[in-house]
């Protein structure tokens, strides 16, 4: 004989299941101590910034880093990491933020970089992109460029000089 599944209401008025539902919410429920220690304002205040932190993402200029031969063994040790782990879903992975699509302005909340920093490789800010071996450069207008960090024709590491000096000759706004 099959069993046929409980309505909610049906559920609801049995006794017992009631009962051991009831049972196990107040366990539960907070001691009269801990609601008063939630009830400071200064604790959840702290709780609701620590959760709107890790929701933003990294701010200031100092989230920029020159792309190094360090950084770019970093991105080949995760791409190995990857490729041992194969059973990672489609939907685990990040997308890519519309914000920091190449060609697009830098967002203002980063900040304008460092002169030191504009049309040299830098660290993808990305995580869509940080898990694939690019770099990004951004340029005088604070133009998000990406380049792959493979070697260009086989020989040209992006540490290059030559290579260096063509992405910078690529993003030099001549005016025509």
């Amino acid at each position: 004989m099959m069993s046929r599944k409980k309505t909610f209401f049906e559920f609801w008025r049995s006794k017992e299941e009631r009962q051991a539902l009831l049972e196990r919410t107040n366990r539960l429920k907070l001691s009269p101590a801990q609601l008063k220690q939630l009830s400071d304002s200064r604790v959840q205040a702290e709780l609701q910034n620590a959760r709107v932190a890790s929701l933003l993402p990294p701010v200031g200029t100092e989230v920029f880093r020159r792309f190094t031969p360090e950084s770019l063994q970093a991105l080949k040790r995760k791409e190995q990491q990857r490729s041992k782990k194969k059973d990672v879903s489609e939907g685990d992975l990040p997308k890519p933020t519309s914000d920091l699509e190449a060609g697009k302005p830098l967002p203002f909340f980063y900040g304008a970089p460092p002169t030191e920093f504009l049309n040299t490789p830098l660290e993808e800010l990305d995580p869509f992109y940080q898990s694939q071996k690019t770099f990004m450069v951004v340029s005088k207008e604070n133009i998000v460029h990406r380049f792959n960090a493979n070697p260009s024709c086989f020989l040209l590491s992006p540490f290059n000089p030559l290579r260096t000096i063509a992405i910078k000759i690529l993003l030099h706004l001549y005016p025509l």
